[in-house]
């Protein structure tokens, strides 16, 4: 399920159903589709271009979206809308649906009043695997980075295996200190807190 579809939503819809996932719902401020048996990738295609066009052209858009797509069924949940969207209840909805992992699409995507890691964002990260937003969108920053480094040749290969290798170095670390599926994010922020003092 993908909240946003924008560059990043439509983007992680996108190659998530071209690896074989099954988007069942997608939410956007314009409306949202669901479907419980999963979206072909022909129709997760069709969807990616109506983004540009005319959102969801070709597709029944569901009226109470904004309540029934928190109550599906799924196994992952990209947050890739704006900052501060998804609340305590919705987060408990897809918790008591089953929902297993949150990839963090978008900057600080909880509803907390909090700047960082309120309680919105700690009880999803106690009871689901949150992907941290600091990892899992990381890449733009990173390109920034990988270029400001001047290297020799730039490649579209060596700006995705810098991201792959900062990210895969951040999980890395993390496992370090927590070999468990929840509390990711926390332990992401305990290694930075000690990194920055």
């Amino acid at each position: 399920m993908v909240q946003g579809w924008g560059n990043v939503g439509a983007a992680a819809g996108y190659y998530l159903s071209q690896a074989g996932g099954l988007l069942t719902g997608i939410v956007d401020r314009s409306g949202g589709v669901l479907n419980e048996n999963g979206f072909t990738h022909d129709e997760v295609i069709s969807l990616f271009h109506s983004r540009t066009k005319n959102m969801f052209e070709g597709f029944t858009k569901v009226d109470d979206i904004q309540e029934s797509f928190w109550k599906q069924k799924a196994d992952v949940f990209i947050p890739a809308a704006a900052s501060r969207l998804v609340t305590l209840d919705q987060a408990s909805d897809l918790y008591d649906g089953g929902l297993k992992v949150i990839a963090c699409g978008a900057n600080v995507p909880f509803a907390d009043t909090e700047i960082f890691f309120g309680p919105i964002s700690r009880f999803a990260d106690h009871h689901m695997s949150v992907i941290p937003d600091f990892i899992s969108n990381c890449g733009m920053a990173r390109v920034f980075a990988y270029l400001m480094s001047n290297p020799k040749e730039v490649t579209a290969e060596g700006i995705f295996t810098d991201v792959a290798k900062t990210i895969h170095q951040a999980f890395d670390n993390i496992y370090k200190i927590n070999q468990g599926k929840k509390d990711i994010t926390a332990s992401g922020y305990e290694i930075a807190l000690k990194q920055l003092l």
